[in-house]
């Protein structure tokens, strides 16, 4: 059978409509109930939360991961944490109460291994009997239990799943007509710095790209890919695979998804049915219409809902369908923060798609509320809102640009030793070669000029000096808790001088300052970062200050009266 985290995330949405199911799980009453819960472990592993409360807080009810299940009854109870290996049955159980015999309350009796059962009732809207059979089949069918993330973006994973992943495209583009034509080169070349590829990997794939016949068939490939992915993403891999297959096709003019010959020979090993490939189309149509000009807010924001929508009825995460960020050129973390910046992060479950797919798009999601924040506005102009996405698709082509430069300037040195070693003597062959060579090389270092410029300009955004106490008190929420360490790794203590006007004479001090190692997209994940947090906005800091205040002050009390 089945992983049960998948197993879980496949069966809880139909107990309730009160259960979220990540990567749906609202930010905000993630937090709550990761701490009224009293969980330990990463918001991420977060499988599913039944929401019992009257108004939606999260604070009371189920919360579920791979391992176990978290029970509040109340505000005033305390969590109880029932491992599943721990539990011997699970059983429906009704109970005829009433002077006249008249109602039947029901309830889940969980019988466990050691100490006393538990039983579970007051659920609003819960079907109790489907609650039962889906944990007593998690129980009874399942040997392993495992607190895993829910879903991590495709530029997370290890080369090998990225190079079969971009092979599997490259093995359509030949499909076609045998040729990788200058369209399809440009997009297997975008793809390939969204999924941030290492300088080996595109080697790989810069010969793959050449051999012709030699390619590896799509059945091997789809295996390396499921040898390498995260337990129960396979699913969501296949998916993004259609969506980025389709949207190759579509480059080179292809309209008609019924004459895809590529993709309908290989329905069986892709395992899609016709409504995820309608998801699919929808969303790379949705990612275009959302930069152009004349299309007005309201009109991308009820796409978007359509979107949501489908993504729900095919009941494949709306997510999964951006493992490899937008086919528009956007990475996963700036797509979110480009469907944030409309407002539609949270309604798409990009939110809760951030507590599975690590700190990059944590950074993506919250960029919106950041930018909001430091402008003192309550709603980005329209054209503010595209600027930021089309920020986003300029940054990855520039970066596409430098990684084609560089590809150029290492395939330019392989040739020069290669006629070198043929021992071609050609005066003319041996000028046009320093010519090119000398063209490469300057390409280059143009290339680093732009990177050190952008990397200077993206400082300014970051924090020059880092109040420690500050960032942790910002980061106090469980679903930035991750980014305090993160953060600090970007800082080590320097001695530094500083002055002020009325100081008759300089001092040194120790403050914490950027690392001099650090590139420009690093530093602009920072930026973003900071961004987050809200580390510039006066209100964001003086509300973390209270909270923190506001802490203190409990456990003060508490220990009065303990």
């Amino acid at each position: 059978m089945t992983n049960v985290n998948v197993y879980l995330r496949e069966n809880l949405g139909s107990i309730s409509s009160n259960i979220s199911v990540a990567p749906r799980i609202d930010e905000k009453k993630l937090n709550n109930a990761v701490q009224a819960f009293a969980f330990t472990g990463s918001p991420s592993t977060v499988v599913a939360l039944f929401d019992n409360t009257l108004f939606g807080s999260g604070k009371d009810g189920i919360l579920f991961t791979g391992e176990q299940l978290i029970y509040r009854s109340g505000s005033f109870t305390d969590p109880v944490s029932v491992p599943f290996v721990g539990i011997a049955a699970v059983e429906y159980v009704e109970t005829v109460s009433g002077s006249k015999g008249d109602k039947v309350e029901v309830s889940l009796l969980i019988s466990r291994k050691e100490g006393a059962d538990l039983t579970i009732t007051g659920l609003s809207s819960c079907n109790y009997r489907k609650l039962a059979e889906t944990l007593q089949t998690c129980v009874q069918d399942f040997s392993e239990f495992k607190e895993e993330r829910q879903l991590v973006s495709i530029d997370e994973l290890g080369e090998p799943l990225k190079v079969a992943y971009v092979q599997a495209v490259i093995n359509s583009a030949y499909a076609n007509d045998q040729v990788i034509d200058d369209k399809e080169f440009a997009e297997v070349l975008q793809l390939m710095t969204r999924l941030d590829l290492s300088p080996s990997a595109r080697f790989i794939l810069r010969a793959y790209m050449t051999s012709g016949s030699a390619q590896i068939s799509l059945a091997t490939l789809l295996e390396r890919i499921h040898s390498n992915s995260p337990v129960g993403q396979i699913k969501a891999l296949h998916v993004s695979l259609v969506k980025d297959l389709i949207n190759l096709y579509y480059s080179t003019g292809g309209c008609d998804i019924a004459r895809f010959a590529f993709l309908q020979n290989n329905r069986e090993l892709l395992q899609v049915s016709d409504e995820e490939i309608e998801l699919a189309v929808m969303a790379i149509k949705n990612d275009y219409d959302m930069l152009r000009d004349d299309l007005t807010d309201d009109q991308i924001v009820s796409a978007l809902k359509l979107l949501s929508a489908k993504a729900a009825a095919v009941g494949t995460p709306l997510a999964a369908v951006y493992l490899s960020g937008s086919v528009v050129g956007m990475s996963a973390a700036g797509l979110t923060s480009g469907l944030a910046s409309l407002g539609m992060g949270g309604l798409l479950g990009m939110s809760g798609m951030m507590t599975g797919i690590g700190v990059a798009v944590l950074i993506g999601v919250g960029t919106y509320a950041g930018v909001r924040k430091l402008t003192g506005a309550d709603e980005l102009s329209r054209s503010k809102r595209r600027e930021l996405m089309l920020n986003e698709v300029i940054k990855q082509t520039q970066l596409t640009i430098s990684l084609v430069m560089k590809d150029i300037n290492f395939i330019t040195e392989k040739l020069n030793e290669a006629i070198q070693a043929q021992g071609a003597q050609d005066v003319k062959i041996k000028r046009l070669m320093g010519l090119m060579t000398r063209m490469t090389s300057a390409g280059q270092v143009l290339t680093e000029k732009t990177s050190s410029a952008q990397a200077s300009a993206t400082k300014l955004r970051c924090a020059q000096f880092l109040d420690e106490g500050k960032l942790r008190t910002l980061t106090r929420e469980p679903t930035k808790t991750e980014l305090y360490d993160w953060i600090l790794d970007f800082y080590e203590e320097r001695s530094v001088v500083v002055s002020s006007a009325d100081a008759e004479e300089e001092v040194s001090e120790v403050k914490l300052c950027i690392k001099r190692d650090r590139d420009s997209k690093q530093l602009e994940n920072l930026a973003r970062a900071f961004e987050v947090i809200g580390y510039f906005n006066v209100g964001d800091v003086l509300l973390g200050s209270a909270s923190e205040v506001a802490g203190k002050a409990r456990e003060k009390l508490s220990s009065l009266f303990s």
